[in-house]
């Protein structure tokens, strides 16, 4: 029997065994078990017990431990393997041979359409890649986004930024702050798929997937983002595509590129404006303190009391629990001839859809003003 023969041997369970668990792996110990063990069962399974270990021995290591572990490996598999026939140790080199080159190349397709999927989903990972690569930066444009959206929101009182920290928790405003630029997000990562959808290098195995992120996108869109954000990011899509085909002359791209960042810019700031509650409406009791509803956002109900944010001036004002009688969701309609008001506080896709549907809309039927 050919020394090399038998060292190749080797090298191939060692190969087999120290792949993450694949089918390669598998059929690997199969045919390994089934040469050292013959028809006896017992020997079988030690042989598939005794791979088992060396998988464990070389997944526990790494670097320089992991090299030698493996070359230890391979001598114990050269004395496990010493009593069989050339022809078996060629058979079992040439099967698990074939078994880890179709366990590569099905890798390398995961791999590919992992990175399809993680194209179709841009801008997304791109952005957690930059957060990974720079956390503490991250950390630091976080909390100075959160920091600008309370300075915004208080109307830039400082004492009112302060009081929404105090009543409503620093993780609560954290969290809340965070998810509040979801609605930008979705419109980006809408406007972005139909850039790749209708731009010229996009491919034809790639279309379903960009077509079912823009899809996704859409409905989460439909859902958070109010539909004045939605067209908006459906037009600023269209003419980025439009811009990058190159057909468009210097002084109408430039125009056109500064109009479209400074959209963006535009709804980003509007966003900053938007907290993260839902309007109420709070109903008192008769000769109490107020005899009118107050409308706002509620920031805690604790201690028999309840802190809110007005509406319009944004002030924070308490109020006993026991002079409500109740609370309501409401919904804020724009302010007449107010092109900004209009675009900040649009109703989403869905509110539009489902206004008039009791069972879908919480706020159907119930407007508030400032």
């Amino acid at each position: 029997m050919p020394l090399d023969l038998s060292a190749s041997a080797a090298q191939m369970v060692v190969a087999a065994a120290s792949t993450a668990p694949s089918e390669a792996a598998k059929q690997a110990k199969e045919q390994v078990a089934l040469l050292l063990g013959g028809s006896d069962t017992a020997r079988q399974l030690l042989a598939k017990l005794q791979l088992d270990q060396t998988s464990d021995q070389l997944q526990a290591t790494a670097g320089l431990e992991r090299e030698q572990a493996r070359a230890a490996q391979e001598a114990v598999w050269r004395t496990h393997l010493a009593d069989l026939e050339a022809g078996q140790l060629q058979e079992l080199v040439n099967r698990i041979q074939e078994d880890l080159e179709k366990s590569m190349a099905e890798a390398a397709e995961k791999t590919q359409k992992r990175q399809q999927w993680r194209d179709a989903l841009q801008p997304l990972p791109k952005i957690l890649d930059w957060y990974k690569a720079n956390a503490f930066a991250g950390i630091l444009l976080a909390a100075g986004f959160v920091v600008l959206k309370g300075y915004v929101i208080a109307r830039g009182d400082l004492a009112t930024a302060l009081g929404i920290l105090q009543y409503a928790g620093l993780t609560t405003v954290v969290t809340a702050g965070l998810l509040s630029s979801l609605p930008i997000l979705a419109a980006a990562m809408l406007a972005y798929t139909i850039i790749e959808m209708t731009g010229a290098h996009a491919s034809p195995g790639d279309t379903w997937r960009l077509y079912s992120v823009a899809f996704g996108t859409f409905v989460l869109a439909a859902f958070f983002t109010p539909w004045t954000y939605l067209v908006l990011a459906v037009i600023i899509g269209l003419v980025i595509a439009w811009l990058k085909t190159g057909r468009v002359r210097k002084p109408a791209f430039w125009s056109l590129s500064v109009l479209v960042t400074g959209l963006a810019v535009v709804a980003v700031i509007l966003n900053l404006y938007t907290v993260w509650v839902p309007h109420e409406i709070v109903y008192f009791r008769p000769n109490t303190l107020k005899t009118e509803p107050q409308v706002g956002y509620v920031l805690s109900e604790d201690n028999g009391w309840i802190t809110m944010l007005t509406s319009g001036p944004h002030q924070i004002v308490r109020y006993p629990d026991a002079k409500v009688i109740t609370q309501m969701v409401c919904e804020r309609a724009p302010r007449p001839n107010d092109f900004w008001s209009e675009v900040k506080d649009s109703a989403t896709l869905w509110d539009e859809i489902t206004a008039h549907a009791s069972g879908l809309h919480p706020a159907v039927n119930q407007n508030c003003s400032d």
